[in-house]
């Protein structure tokens, strides 16, 4: 890359930038000639065999079809409530925001239920190398903590019981000729992709929550609706704060003049907050009319599992409701030091007693 890179804040940049299909993924962990990985992604050489796995994949992750998993999460949920309940409080996200989705992902590609706790520090690897300005070292790291996610679930691939998404991609895989190594490359991205900002999600609404108890308390009185109350988490504290794009031309987004080859960054969560677009942009409002917020891109780059993710939010948020109220936090905040993602390392919850007798 030529440029340093640019970095899009205004909502009406972002939002165009996402609908221009001259800008592409940015792979910060691809290995060999950026030129020719930029090439490619122009000519859609990179993507003409992922195509038809991702048209499979968004007929499975419809909303319809995400829906018959509500009874599922529900019994993940109240199995970790009462054990927290009994507890007095919970650590939010190893308790709960990491296993939850992992353990939704991996029903879905039909593996089998076990302790994947193993797979945080792979993940937080992963994420570090995909982020802006990482190292060769963190990038180094972050191939390798792929790789061996990729071993991991390539291994249970081949054994795993049939599911909708599991049939998906074995039939892509043989139509395509697609080799056993590039199968569990998918499974790591499904596994890692819809789990790791979920987990974002759920933490960050939890605790939004619990800094704000009035809405805590609408929303156990059902003044407020749950998917208000996830619109505005995901405007406020989204979970994916940007995203890297290369452009395969020359071209202009607002005011900017990028070139081929440059790398841009759309940050999604400036956006969110840009007070032309947003009225008192910093303030937790679930009442806020029109959110319109860029949190699942927009678009041909709309978010594959956005309607997974808002259904395991909404499903925590629902069975958690009523010990939100009076909840407080155990600890001061504790942010990951990663750029692109609003990601928490723990959050320490107390429940009040009153509101659990």
């Amino acid at each position: 890359m030529s440029a340093p890179p640019l970095l899009l804040t205004r909502y009406r940049d972002v939002r165009d930038a996402l609908h221009d299909a001259r800008l592409v993924i940015h792979k910060p962990l691809a290995v060999g000639d950026a030129a020719t990985h930029v090439e490619q992604a122009g000519a859609g050489e990179r993507s003409h065999r992922v195509r038809p796995l991702w048209q499979r994949l968004a007929q499975q992750l419809r909303p319809e079809k995400v829906a018959t998993l509500n009874a599922f999460v529900e019994v993940r949920i109240d199995r970790i409530a009462d054990a927290a309940q009994a507890r007095g409080g919970m650590e939010v996200v190893g308790d709960l925001a990491f296993p939850l989705p992992v353990a939704v992902m991996a029903d879905l590609l039909g593996l089998p239920d076990s302790d994947h706790a193993q797979l945080r520090p792979l993940f937080e690897a992963i994420t570090r190398g995909h982020d802006i300005g990482s190292s060769e070292p963190e990038r180094h790291h972050a191939r390798f903590a792929q790789a061996a996610v990729a071993r991991w679930i390539g291994a249970r691939l081949a054994q795993a019981r049939a599911t909708p998404m599991v049939d998906a991609i074995r039939a892509v895989a043989e139509a395509e000729g697609i080799a056993p190594s590039l199968v569990a490359y998918w499974g790591t991205m499904l596994l890692y992709a819809g789990s790791a900002t979920t987990r974002d999600l759920i933490a960050n609404a939890i605790a939004l929550l619990i800094d704000h108890p009035l809405v805590a308390q609408d929303l156990a009185n059902g003044t407020v609706s749950i998917d208000a109350v996830i619109d505005e988490v995901l405007r406020l504290e989204g979970p994916v704060r940007g995203v890297g794009r290369v452009a395969t031309a020359d071209l202009v987004i607002g005011e900017h003049r990028i070139a081929s080859g440059d790398l841009v960054y759309l940050m999604l969560g400036d956006a969110n907050r840009d007070p032309d677009r947003f009225a008192d942009p910093d303030r937790f409002d679930p009442a806020r009319p029109a959110n319109g917020h860029l949190a699942f891109g927009s678009g041909v780059t709309h978010c594959l599992g956005a309607h997974l993710a808002r259904l395991e939010a909404r499903v925590t948020l629902d069975r958690l409701r009523p010990m939100l109220v009076g909840a407080t936090r155990a600890d001061p905040d504790d942010w990951s030091t990663v750029r692109l993602l609003r990601q928490r390392n723990t959050l320490r919850i107390a429940f009040d007693a009153a509101q659990l007798s």
